[in-house]
């Protein structure tokens, strides 16, 4: 495993078991504990249905890291997150996001003034990530589980 990979998965464990800690509440979409289905089905989640995009780095019952990525000129398949999300992006040039109906929702011709940055994402329903641009977008997402 290359020494960014060692890292990348280090800085997965790091949110993944301290982010009920420092988001509190906002950590549960439902009471602690509680399974919700995921109202979009298996077919549609992020690892299944764009596999070359989101690949794992690590998972167990409480977090699922993943190493998302979309190179220059690549748009993902249509996917979903059924689980509430830690975002790190650390490597963002533009980025156009389409809804399940393939309507631009998200359309942005930069990245944002300072990377990298940390994002909070509420479960997310199905959607596809574009990359205009000439920089590849790399994110590192947390899903928790619980």
């Amino acid at each position: 495993m290359k020494a960014s990979s060692w890292g990348l998965l280090g800085l997965g464990l790091i949110l993944g078991y301290s982010a009920p800690h420092w988001l509190g509440d906002a950590a549960h979409a439902a009471a602690p504990g509680a399974k919700v289905a995921c109202p979009w089905g298996p077919e549609l989640d992020a690892v299944r249905a764009a596999p070359d995009n989101h690949k794992v780095l690590l998972e167990n019952d409480r977090v699922r890291v993943l190493d998302v990525t979309v190179l220059p000129g690549q748009r993902e398949p249509l996917h979903a997150h059924c689980n509430a999300s830690v975002l790190y992006v650390m490597q963002r040039g533009a980025l156009r996001e389409r809804n399940g109906e393939g309507r631009i929702v998200r359309d942005e011709a930069a990245a944002p003034a300072t990377l990298p940055i940390t994002q909070w994402h509420a479960t997310e329903p199905p959607h596809s990530v574009e990359n205009p641009g000439t920089v590849p977008i790399r994110i590192l997402r947390v899903e928790l589980k619980e």
